[in-house]
């Protein structure tokens, strides 16, 4: 005599495991959690004598066990999805041992998995999730303190939420501590059952769309920037990669993106990443590797978010290791200053590690670039009513030149409403408010020329200290408003960078 423990998959009969349908076979007695099983399973053996453990306490569940036992009949205990998530089989194990029965686990197909294959999405995705955490949201259950889900969330890994779905507000309330707004979600109900649903929403959207889809049990809810990635792949088809089995048929090349850097996600993924997603397009020979420069960013992300990001020295190495032969390095940056210099140096130390390394140069160095970005923010921002004031970041570097110069491009390209300053680097905001004291307008468009909309746009200039940029025009009597766009979100800043890369490739 035997007891099976059964992991009966998530819903439709055919995913249990050729192994789980022949205990069934196998089996004189059967009892299935019967408010979670589909009852197609019982199809499997319609001689065996049936109990729905969903009406029995475990007390009268051992006593079925103990008097099968007796009259040595083997029984399927068969659960939902996979007996050892949520499946409470320490209990009924813990008393198999004491009364002296016989078991064996036979593993299932979890729900998790099965609403994976339901939205054809993978949670390990290379540079997006290498982690999967499987968890639910403290309710009639407890979750110990260190597992409470604002506490999971920080490491921002593909995340599915079980047995949560009625207390979904409390689920986004908790994930908004540490995920953005904007943050993918899909909540996935009987999934693989024929009146399976599913819905595909941000978090912040998220209890407004379940409710209104009507979903209010025996639902999955999944979270993380895995459900929306596009294009990120792994290396095992990488025709580029070698292994132990396989030989890469052509030389490993690389595109090192560089940038300042920034611990805002969302500005992160407009501008950063868009770049990055351009660049793969367009370059699909290339892999595609990020850099900052930025040790300090790249210190807070790892302590605040665990996302690990390499700064230049780093990745180049990392990029010799990995057994790469071309690497070209683009930074994103926006003058060819200080950072840019120590970029270069640390491409210069790497000369002898490649056969060939090339560096790209900032946005604005000659002077086409200068009226090709004129061409594109003039285009993009299209007011002749209004005057625009760039702020630019600014330096102690000779390459703070570049704020002056582009101030004068577009005054003489017939845009005279368009004034360039710099929070550290000449001309400040005293001078753009004197340039603008003969100004036709008293309304303002204040946007950042960096390439993220980050911590100098939101406070420096957008703040509401009495410092920041707006406080000051306002103070003199300009209506200002906002535009917190980053220079990378872009198309023709985006180019810009595409065809620096491209002339490095061609020459």
């Amino acid at each position: 005599m035997k007891v099976y423990i059964i992991g009966a998959g998530a819903g439709d009969p055919e995913l249990i495991t050729v192994k789980g349908k022949k205990a069934i076979e196998d089996s004189e007695i059967i009892i299935y959690a019967g408010s979670l099983v589909n009852q197609e399973i019982l199809k499997y053996n319609q001689s065996a004598e049936v109990y729905n453990s969903a009406r029995l306490d475990l007390d009268e569940i051992i006593a079925i066990i103990k008097e099968a036992k007796e009259n040595n009949k083997n029984v399927a205990r068969v659960h939902t999805g996979d007996p050892s998530i949520y499946g409470a089989i320490k209990e009924q194990i813990e008393l198999f041992k004491e009364n002296e029965i016989d078991y064996e686990i036979i593993p299932g197909v979890s729900s998790f998995l099965a609403a994976a294959a339901a939205l054809e999405v993978e949670y390990t995705l290379p540079d997006i999730s290498q982690t999967v955490i499987l968890t639910r949201q403290a309710g009639r259950t407890p979750v110990p303190e260190k597992e409470e889900l604002s506490k999971l969330a920080s490491a921002r890994a593909s995340m599915a939420i079980f047995l949560s779905v009625q207390m979904i507000e409390e689920v986004q309330q908790e994930l908004l501590k540490e995920y953005d707004q904007e943050t993918p979600v899909a909540v996935v109900a009987k999934v693989s059952w024929p009146e399976e649903k599913i819905i595909r929403t941000t978090l912040i959207d998220l209890p407004e769309k379940t409710i209104e889809a009507n979903i209010k049990k025996t639902a999955l809810i999944l979270v993380g920037d895995f459900l929306a990635s596009q294009g990120e792949k792994s290396k095992l088809y990488d025709k580029n990669y070698s292994h132990q089995y396989r030989k890469a048929d052509k030389k490993k090349k690389a595109i090192l993106v560089v940038s300042f850097g920034t611990s805002y996600h969302q500005t992160r993924k407009k501008t950063i990443e868009a770049c990055e997603k351009r660049i793969a397009s367009e370059f699909k020979d290339y892999d595609i590797k990020r850099a900052f420069t930025s040790q300090m960013i790249i210190n807070k992300l790892k302590r605040r978010d665990n996302i690990s990001i390499n700064n230049p020295k780093e990745a180049l190495k990392e990029l010799y290791r990995e057994g790469y032969e071309e690497v070209i390095v683009q930074p994103l940056h926006i003058i060819n200053g200080s950072e840019f210099h120590e970029i270069a140096r640390e491409v210069n130390r790497f000369k002898n590690q490649f056969k060939e390394i090339k560096l790209g140069n900032a946005l604005l160095t000659d002077q086409s670039d200068y009226l090709k970005l004129v061409e594109t923010l003039s285009s993009a921002l299209n007011t002749r009513e209004k005057e625009v004031v760039f702020m630019g970041h600014g330096s102690k570097h000779p390459a703070n030149a570049t704020y002056p110069a582009l101030d004068y491009t577009f005054k003489a390209e017939g845009y005279s409403n368009f004034h360039i300053g710099a929070v550290e680097g000449y001309p400040g905001i005293d001078q753009v408010i004197s340039n603008l004291s003969q100004a036709k307008s008293k309304n303002i468009v204040l946007t950042p020329l960096m390439l993220v909309a980050g911590d100098h746009a939101i406070n420096d200039m957008a703040g509401e200290g009495r410092d920041s940029w707006q406080n000051l025009l306002e103070s003199e009597g300009f209506n200002v408003e906002n535009i917190l766009k980053g220079l990378g979100e872009y198309q023709g800043v985006q180019q810009m960078y595409l065809n620096k890369i491209n002339n490095l490739i061609k020459n």
